[in-house]
C-alpha cells in the first residue's frame, strides 16, 4: 500500500527525518503539484484531494517521469512555511514560475552609496569599496549607506568584512585602522572582524558600544520601528557597554537591550531563528509578530504599508528566500488568512 503525503510527512521532510523512499515520495508529489496547479490560488488546494489524484496518476509512471528533465520546480528550491493557526504548509516555487500580474514591488539589489565629503559614489558589483578607498588622499571620514531595497557587502581597510542590510548606514571614523577601528551604525549589519589585539573593533549604536578583537556578530537597531537593540554573537567574544550595562557575550548568545527603559535580556540562540539569515539570502521567522515581518519585507522590497490593528498579534514562522518575487509573499499572506489591497507602491493589510 502506497504511503500518503500528509502534513505530518511534510513536517518530517522539513526536519530532515525522512527515509530515501519518503524523500522521493514528497519531491515527486510536490513537482507534480507545482505543474498541475501552477495557476491555482494556494488556499484552494486540498492536500487530501491532491494526494489521491497524484497517487493515482503520478506514481504509476514515476520511472518515466524521473527520466524527463522537468521545467517546473524542485523541492530543494522550495520553502516550507509553518503558520501559527494550526499547521499549514506551503512550498514556495522559485522565480522560474510565470508571474501572472507583475506588481510594482521588486526584489532588492546589491548596491549602496558611498559618501565622502560632498561626493556620492554608487557601489555595486563593478564598483567596489576597496577600489574606491584606494584613490583617497589622506585620512577622511566616510559613510556607506543603503536605501530600502538595497543591501551591500564590503571589506574595510583592516580586512574586516561587513554585510550592510537594507535601509542602514555605517559611518567610518577618520583615521580608521590607524588610531582606532571605530564605526557608527544605524540599522543592521553583520561584522566578521579581522583580528588585531592591539586595536579593538568598536561598533557604536545609539550610545551603546560593542567591542570585539576578532569575531563575527550581528547588530540590529531600527529605532524608527523599535527601541530594541539586538546583538547576536557567532564567533569569538564581544563586550556590550552603555551607561546602564556591561555585558560580555559568548558564541551562541544574544542580547536584547531596550533603549527606552534600559532593560537588558541575555538569551541562548539555540532553537531560535537565525538573526543572520538575511545576509545569507533568507528571511527566517519563528513565531515572529506580523508587524516585524512586514517591516523586514518593506525594507527589502521597497514599499510602504499600513497594518490593521486586527493583525497586531498575528505571528508567523518560516524560512523564505529573499530572491522570491513579492507575489509569492502575497500568496503566503493570503494563505495565512491575511487580506490585503495594493495601491501603487502601498500595501494595505485589512481584515
Amino acid at each position: 500500500m502506497k504511503q500518503l503525503v500528509t502534513k505530518q510527512l511534510l513536517l518530517k521532510y522539513k526536519q530532515g527525518l525522512c527515509s530515501a523512499e519518503e524523500i522521493a515520495l514528497v519531491e515527486s508529489w510536490y513537482n507534480a503539484l507545482s505543474k498541475e496547479n501552477n495557476n491555482k490560488e494556494i488556499p484552494e488546494l486540498n492536500l487530501t484531494v491532491e494526494d489521491l489524484h497524484f497517487q493515482n496518476t503520478l506514481f504509476a509512471t514515476e520511472s518515466a517521469a524521473k527520466r524527463r528533465k522537468r521545467a517546473y520546480l524542485k523541492v530543494a528550491a522550495s520553502i516550507v512555511v509553518l503558520l501559527t493557526a494550526g499547521l499549514a504548509i506551503y512550498f514556495l516555487p522559485d522565480n522560474q514560475r510565470l508571474r501572472q500580474q507583475p506588481l510594482p514591488f521588486s526584489v532588492g539589489q546589491f548596491q549602496a552609496d558611498l559618501l565622502i565629503g560632498n561626493e556620492l559614489i554608487t557601489l555595486n558589483d563593478k564598483q567596489h569599496l576597496s577600489n574606491t578607498l584606494a584613490d583617497l588622499h589622506g585620512p577622511q571620514k566616510w559613510t556607506v549607506q543603503t536605501k530600502k531595497g538595497q543591501e551591500y557587502q564590503m571589506q574595510l581597510p583592516d580586512g574586516t568584512t561587513v554585510w550592510l542590510n537594507a535601509d542602514s548606514r555605517l559611518e567610518i571614523a577618520e583615521h580608521y585602522n590607524q588610531q582606532n577601528r571605530s564605526v557608527f551604525l544605524q540599522g543592521e549589519a553583520y561584522f566578521k572582524v579581522a583580528k588585531n589585539k592591539d586595536k579593538p573593533f568598536i561598533v557604536n549604536v545609539q550610545g551603546t558600544k560593542i567591542e570585539a578583537l576578532g569575531t563575527a556578530f550581528n547588530v540590529r537597531l531600527y529605532k524608527s520601528e523599535s527601541p530594541m537593540l539586538t546583538t547576536q554573537l557567532d564567533e569569538g567574544k564581544i563586550q556590550v557597554t552603555n551607561v546602564d550595562h556591561q555585558q560580555v557575550l559568548l558564541p551562541g548568545q544574544k542580547i536584547e537591550l531596550d533603549l527606552s527603559n534600559g532593560s537588558l535580556q541575555l538569551h541562548s540562540t539555540r532553537n531560535q531563528p537565525d538573526l543572520t539569515a538575511w545576509k545569507n539570502g533568507y528571511f527566517e521567522f519563528d513565531q515572529t509578530p506580523l508587524p516585524q515581518i512586514m517591516a523586514d519585507l518593506a525594507r527589502w522590497y521597497n514599499f510602504t504599508y499600513t497594518l490593521s490593528p486586527a493583525y497586531k498579534n498575528k505571528v508567523l514562522s518560516g524560512k523564505i528566500s529573499k530572491q522570491q518575487p513579492f507575489e509569492e509573499m502575497l500568496h503566503i499572506l493570503h494563505f495565512a488568512g491575511i487580506n490585503y489591497k495594493i495601491d501603487k507602491d502601498h500595501l494595505m493589510l485589512i481584515p
